[in-house]
This record gives structure tokens, sequence and C-alpha cells, in this order.
């Protein structure tokens, strides 16, 4: 699978040079995200959040699940350790897509 760099490199070989959310700048918020994990008693359902601080808010980014079908296959160590990875890429995806949001607004506001 391509890296994020990879793609930013592709599209500026390619003539972008126009303002864009880079990999870096994602990859620093990365950094500030906290992950809490719970088990949901009486079940084999990990719930993850994952979440950044804005200021003095604690801003949830996504929640991600995973269960196992039986509770004999169960691990709740390894359910936590997978259900953080899953939630990690969601909340990947979600600052790419909240900060070009924040990014279409700047060059919107700028150019009006």
């Amino acid at each position: 699978m391509t890296s994020d760099k990879e793609m930013c490199d592709d599209f500026e070989r390619n003539g972008a040079i126009y303002p864009k959310v880079s990999p870096d700048h994602i990859e620093n918020l990365m950094k500030q995200v906290k992950y809490d994990a719970q088990l949901v008693t009486g079940t084999t359902t990990t719930i993850v959040t994952g979440y950044i601080a804005v200021g003095v808010v604690d801003f949830t980014l996504a929640t991600a699940t995973m269960a196992c079908v039986d509770k004999r296959n169960f691990n709740k160590e390894l359910g936590a350790k997978y259900c953080t990875e899953k939630c990690e890429a969601m909340c990947k995806d979600k600052l790419w897509e909240l900060e070009g949001y924040l990014l279409a607004k700047k060059v919107s506001d700028y150019e009006s």
C-alpha cells in the first residue's frame, strides 16, 4: 500500500503546488492522539475510542469495536491491541478529513 508521503510526493512530481495538508502534519497530530480501551462487561466486545486534546476539550476522532464469536477464543489483551490499531487507522483518516476541511475553509476565506 502506498504511504501518505509517497502519495503526496507523487502529486507534487505531477505539479500539485497549491495548498495541501502534509503527511508530516498528520503524523504530528497522530502523536497527540490518545486511546481508551474498554471491554463490554460479560461479552467479548472491545471498544476503543481515539481522542485528541483541543484546548481543554478531549475531541473524539473515532470509536472502533471488535468482538470474538466464541468466548473460548477471546483474549482481552489481543482484542485491545487489534482494536486500538483499527481505531488508530480510523483516527488518521478522520484527521486527514478534518484538516482538509480546515484548509479548504482557510483557502476559501483567503480567496473571497
